[in-house]
């Protein structure tokens, strides 16, 4: 598990921090989340640990009588846990994975953000409850009878990233980052001082221009 204190280093990242980070090393493009994977919101930033699941379309819906197939009955994920952001493979399927109210229940157990590749539902209360969102689609559509947990905390791909239980997941508005766990310290340590040094020169030109100081460079 990563240390506290390197987890409060990629809680003051960017994302672009990271990439810069991992383009260093060599390693260009391999750790974003595709296009797709955006924020339900302007604003949305999260560093955190990832679990992860994995879901499958099934096709035992129902039974001959039409009462729903124990295969088919919808199994919510149980997670929520501090720290943890829940990246969820469901394959684009047009099915709300998490909404307005199992996302409250998550977050009062510690979970810090969660990252779909496939739905989210209840979008208008998930907007006023502010929560850390990222999905390549949504729907009002609910899981029951259309997906079934296929595994859970095992590698998964998600957006076109493999992740891997205990990863280091990073949002904000210019997308996700993924950064394997192995190298995850070293990272976070390559990323800070570009992260300090962007600050610095912003600051400048901010100062130059006359500038209101604000968060990204005070």
């Amino acid at each position: 598990m990563l240390d506290k204190e390197t987890l409060n280093i990629y809680r003051l990242l960017r994302t672009a921090d990271i990439s810069d980070a991992l383009d260093g090393i060599g390693l260009q493009g391999r750790f974003e989340m595709n296009a797709s994977m955006r924020p339900i919101m302007p604003g949305i930033t999260f560093a955190g640990i990832a679990h992860t699941y994995e879901y499958r379309v099934t096709d035992k819906l129902r039974d001959p009588d039409g009462t729903l197939s124990p295969e088919a009955a919808w199994v919510p994920h149980a997670g929520g846990a501090p720290d943890e952001v829940m990246v969820i493979d469901a394959r684009g399927i047009r099915a709300g994975m998490i909404g307005g109210h199992n996302t409250l229940r998550f977050r009062s157990k510690g979970t810090v953000g969660f990252v779909i590749d496939g739905s989210c539902r209840d979008l208008g209360e998930c907007l006023a409850q502010k929560m850390p969102i990222f999905s390549t689609t949504f729907s009002g559509q609910h899981a029951t009878a259309r997906i079934v947990l296929a595994s859970e905390n095992r590698q998964i791909n998600c957006a076109g990233v493999v992740v891997n239980p205990g990863d280091v997941i990073v949002g904000d508005d210019d997308g996700v980052m993924v950064v394997p766990r192995q190298i995850a310290v070293e990272i976070a340590h390559r990323a800070k001082p570009l992260r300090d040094a962007d600050r610095a020169k912003r600051r400048k030109a901010y100062e130059e221009l006359g500038l209101k100081l604000d968060s990204t460079v005070d």
